[in-house]
């Protein structure tokens, strides 16, 4: 059996993204579970994720230098080229020489007959480098933006009617940068200094989150699932703006909570852990197979307090009106706030969905809200920047729900808040975090009381 270099695992995966409309993170794990060498997974990894999130910019790199359109090429060919184009435009450590030569000779095994064409395109971008005509970004900022920033058209356009055109530029930056990987210390079972000292033992570089008292970045890990810290259940594997949710919502030992769209469980497993694995927590998903994953999680963790079960977040079934002291929506969305993550997402999204998701999202809420207590308090998040899926959903409900006021998330926001606009949004019980003004995923909170009217 020949072995696989590691551009040929990146371009199987892309050719199967391309083809097969498969999730990239999903055949990356699958992929690297074959290989040993920690500097191969690495380089997997980073091939097949800048690659996917700057492949407009590439194809605008390589289209300078082709006679017939890309699409005119077999989806392997397609993706040699972008692969090696991504390493000699991104990737500074990695000598130009061996990025052409790896192409061409990939080529060779695979696609012979365009092995001369690879390697003139390849010389040609190496020769140009970062020279390349742009459109004007004056004249036509939409496309500039696109081009220059890999950004599908119809996003670009949003944004930059929202915040201009320098903001929307950091935006796009942010999103093409290496999301940093954030994990969450299990409290239940050692303190987050402890953690720091048993991931160093196995060799982690790891530092202190400076916005949740449980988060930690990791920086070469390796396969986390391989680390006994991690079959111990020490930690989960959680962004620091999703670690926000359990502090916002701050369910207290011995409460019922409501979880309504819970999968995969880490805001669900956080929840508990803030509740000392007190009180009882009931999750939902809709998915029967994603419930399953909340089980597998809480268990990893030692967390007993959790009952996951399937089930449409818009009928509850079973959980009695005015039962849960806390309540948490975190509703499914459209994710632009995660796009440097999720490396494929920016191009699995249609305009449209935005526009259809509130009223599924305002759905989910009105019927959550349902099973708050008097006195209770209810958490609305998401993970996406679009005003249509945070604010305007929160402006719909708090329209015919006067019983619900909103709660001041300074009170239990775990970290400073250092713009003014932010500070006064906070205090009026709602937050947009944008990952290039706050360094942290793009999320959406809101919170509500449930009073007496």
């Amino acid at each position: 059996m020949i072995k696989l270099t590691p551009r040929e695992r990146a371009v199987r995966i892309l050719r199967r993204v391309d083809e097969e409309e498969a999730y990239a993170n999903l055949l990356l794990q699958r992929e690297l579970r074959e290989v040993e060498d920690g500097r191969d997974r690495q380089l997997i990894t980073q091939l097949v994720n800048g690659t996917l999130k700057n492949r407009l910019t590439l194809d605008y790199a390589l289209r300078r230098h082709l006679r017939t359109p890309l699409s005119g090429l077999p989806h392997e060919v397609r993706w040699i080229l972008r692969i090696s184009a991504f390493q000699l435009l991104y990737l500074s450590k990695i000598p130009a020489s061996a990025a052409v030569n790896e192409g061409v000779e990939m080529t060779k095994r695979r696609q012979v007959k365009y092995a001369g064409l690879v390697n003139s395109v390849l010389h040609k971008v190496l020769d140009q480098g970062w020279n390349i005509r742009w459109p004007n970004p004056q004249r036509e900022a939409v496309r500039y933006l696109s081009a220059r920033y890999s950004h599908p058209e119809w996003m670009v356009k949003r944004w930059l009617k929202r915040y201009g055109f320098e903001e929307t530029e950091a935006l796009c930056q942010t999103n093409n940068e290496i999301a940093p990987l954030w994990i969450r210390t299990n409290i239940l079972r050692i303190t987050r200094e402890e953690l720091v000292d048993r991931l160093q033992k196995e060799n982690v570089e790891v530092s202190l989150g400076e916005r949740v008292p449980e988060s930690l970045v990791l920086e070469n890990s390796g396969a986390l699932d391989k680390l006994a810290s991690f079959q111990e259940g020490l930690f989960a594997v959680q962004d620091e703006s999703s670690q926000l949710v359990a502090h916002i919502l701050n369910p207290q030992p011995g409460d019922i909570v409501l979880d309504a769209c819970a999968a995969p469980g880490g805001k669900t497993t956080h929840l508990a852990q803030k509740m000392k694995n007190q009180g009882k927590i009931l999750a939902f998903d809709i998915h029967p197979h994603k419930v399953e994953l909340i089980a597998q999680l809480a268990e990893r963790l030692g967390i007993t307090n959790i009952q996951a079960q399937a089930g449409d977040a818009r009928e509850l079934p079973g959980i009695e009106n005015g039962t849960c002291q806390k309540v948490l929506v975190d509703a499914p969305c459209s994710g632009l706030g995660v796009i440097r993550r999720r490396a494929d997402l920016r191009w699995n999204k249609e305009e449209e969905e935005i526009g259809k998701l509130p009223s599924l999202q305002l759905e989910i809420l009105e019927r959550a809200a349902q099973c708050v207590a008097l006195g209770g308090e209810l958490v609305y998040s998401t993970c996406t920047v679009e005003p249509e899926e945070n604010f305007e959903v929160v402006k719909a409900f708090r329209k015919v729900h006067p019983e619900f006021k909103p709660v001041n998330l300074l009170d239990t926001l775990p970290f400073s808040l250092d713009e003014e606009k932010d500070i006064r949004q906070a205090e009026k019980g709602m937050l947009q975090i944008l990952p290039h003004r706050h360094g942290m995923d793009g999320f959406f909170l809101a919170k509500f009381q449930r009073v007496e009217v």
